[in-house]
This record gives structure tokens, sequence and C-alpha cells, in this order.
């Protein structure tokens, strides 16, 4: 199995980044993302401050061969590797809350931890369970450059806990090759990833592989899958629009794959809906919207 380095990230989804290496469809591959600020943290004395590393979100950029646009590139996340140090923080200025609680100015508030045997090391007296994901994942736009920063239709900064070993991402093909950028792991990350630099940030090496397939007529947003639930995505501001493109994705799924009318899953959704912010601080906010996969195949047939 290939591993491609870490030495060679970009700060912005774009079709103009060279990628680091060609994988096939089908191919087992390891990629070795960098931290979301650089490669700044290698002790755990290490701080965080909003001056130093290099970001946002440097990802490894990957080619897919026979990638064409207007196809659909299907992302197996494997395996996550957290390495074993971490850290999450904010400055003024960084979240949507602390202008709420606080009675003074905070400074810079940060953590490092490590992270070993399957466990965050928050304090001598709590181990929080560690659950992997890769926050930053997407195509090269066709015709707009994105900084790793923003969310949106290419995937990209989603901090979606989804996006986890096991699941399937759907992402656009836009460009020749795709262009897959992958970076931006997260040891663990609270919904609303409310710290803004953010879950537990670290480096890891993730295990992909990929396919091609044709683009569902209307998917405008990545989708994921895995053994429980289809999730649907939405990016936008104000939250509730957000909120509004994931459940419309994923009503046109449900329609389009199942052989049922629009108003049949809208019925089914206002009942067993599961939906929530999975970050608040990024320029768009991400929603996802999911049903389990039992119900599906219970109302409307295996597809």
């Amino acid at each position: 199995m290939r591993t491609i380095p870490r030495d060679q990230v970009h700060c912005v989804h774009s079709r103009y980044n060279p990628p680091a290496a060609t994988v096939a469809p089908g191919e087992v591959f390891a990629v070795q993302t960098e931290l979301c600020s650089g490669g700044w943290l290698q002790s755990i004395d290490d701080r965080w401050s909003p001056e130093i590393g290099h970001g946002p979100n440097p990802t490894v950029v990957v080619a897919v061969e026979g990638a064409q646009p207007g196809q659909c590139l299907l992302v197996h996340i494997h395996d996550i590797a957290p390495e074993g140090l971490g850290y999450t923080g904010f400055a003024p200025g960084m979240t949507p809350f602390a202008d709420w609680i606080r009675h003074r100015e905070w400074g810079i508030v940060t953590k490092t931890v490590a992270i070993r045997d399957g466990y965050v090391a928050w304090s001598d007296t709590l181990r929080l369970p560690t659950a992997p994901m890769i926050g930053t994942l997407g195509t090269a736009p066709g015709i707009e450059v994105f900084s790793n920063a923003w969310p949106g239709r290419h995937g990209g900064n989603l901090d979606a806990q989804e996006v986890r070993a096991g699941a399937t991402i759907w992402l656009p093909v836009e460009v020749p090759g795709a262009l897959l950028h992958v970076g931006d792991v997260h040891a663990l990350q609270g919904d609303g990833e409310i710290n803004c630099g953010g879950g537990i940030e670290c480096r890891s090496t993730v295990t992909l592989s990929v396919e091609l397939a044709e683009r569902p007529r209307r998917m405008s947003w990545p989708r994921i899958v895995d053994t429980d639930y289809m999730t649907a995505v939405g990016c936008a501001r104000p939250a509730e629009d957000a909120f509004r493109i994931a459940v419309e994705q994923l009503i046109y799924w449900l329609a389009d794959s199942y052989n049922c009318t629009e108003q049949e899953a809208h019925l089914l959704l206002g009942q067993v809906l599961e939906a929530r912010a999975t970050q608040f601080v990024d320029p768009l906010y991400t929603y996802v919207a999911k049903i389990e996969r039992s119900i599906v195949a219970a109302a409307f047939g295996s597809k």
C-alpha cells in the first residue's frame, strides 16, 4: 500500500493545485494528514496561539485516474489513525459564543493533549474515547478557488463527525482527475465545533480508496453512507438554510433512489429524521440530515 506524505500541502481547494500522487479507482492508499494549523505541534509542552503555524487546514491533494467532470467520486474511509499529540482552543473573536457568555476578555484559551490507546488524555482523572474524523475532504471546484476554511458543494471543511472510518463520502467531480483534498483530522469533536480551533486537532494517517460512479441527477451537495445511515449535507448561513438544504437533499435522494414520492419521504422524515449542526464556526455552517437505512429498507424496500 502506498503512503502519500504530508510534505506537499495546499490551503485552498483549487483546480490549479498539483497533486502529490495519482491513484487508481479501487486502489487502497494512505495519506499522512497535516495539523489544521501546520506542523508546529511537536511536544506536549507546545501551546497554540493564532500567530503560529500555517493554514487554514493544509490538505494533501490526490488525483484519480479516469475521473472526469460530471461524475461522482466515492471516497471510502477505511481507517483514521491520529498521531500522539493534539490541541484545541480559541482566541478573541474566534467563536460565536464567548461574547454571549463572558463578562471580560478571556484572551487565548488552549489545551494540548496526548492521544494514546484510543483515548484523549484530557486530565489526570478524565480520558475521552477518540472518535476520529476527517474535517476537510473535498474535490477541486470547476471554477472557484475556495479557502480550506470553507465548506460547500465541493465538500471541503465540512467538519462533520460522520466523515469517519467505515463511511463513504460522495463528492462531485468538476475537473479532470477530481483532485481530492484531504486534511484537518480531529481525534474528537463535539457538535457545533464551538472552540473553532476546534475539536482535538491532530496529525494522522488515513487509509482510503476511491471509485467513480455516475452522479445522481439531483445530487447538489455531498452525501455520506455508512452501515447504519444515509446522510445528506447542507452548508449555508443562516443555519436554518443549511438545515433546509440538507433535508431537501435527503428527500431528493430517497425519492430518486427508492421509487417513493417526495411527499412520502417528507412524511416519513417528519417522524424519524435526525439532524444537527456539526459546525457553527466556519464561513458557512454545516448541517447534516440523516435516516437509518433499516427504516428506509422497511418503508421503501432495498435499492
